[in-house]
């Protein structure tokens, strides 16, 4: 049997090494040493604390509905 793939394997938690601009809302900036969620779409895309909570929200909800679609 094949192994099963993890389509957000590119999600991770990084800690900044210099100022980077959160790529959710364009005012908020990250700082060095401050953890962010990161992942490549295909560049990297750098999300803040603040934001990346609403972001998971909506990708999980995403994939909820996909998987509820599945299932009818």
């Amino acid at each position: 049997m094949a192994a099963t793939r993890n389509i957000v394997r590119d999600f991770r938690i990084e800690e900044a090494k210099a100022e980077r601009k959160c790529h959710a809302n364009s005012s908020h900036t990250i700082q060095p040493g401050e953890k962010h969620f990161a992942y490549d779409d295909p560049g990297r895309i750098n999300i803040c604390s603040k934001c990346a909570g609403s972001v998971l929200k909506v990708a999980a909800d995403h994939i909820e509905k996909v998987r509820n679609e599945l299932a009818k």
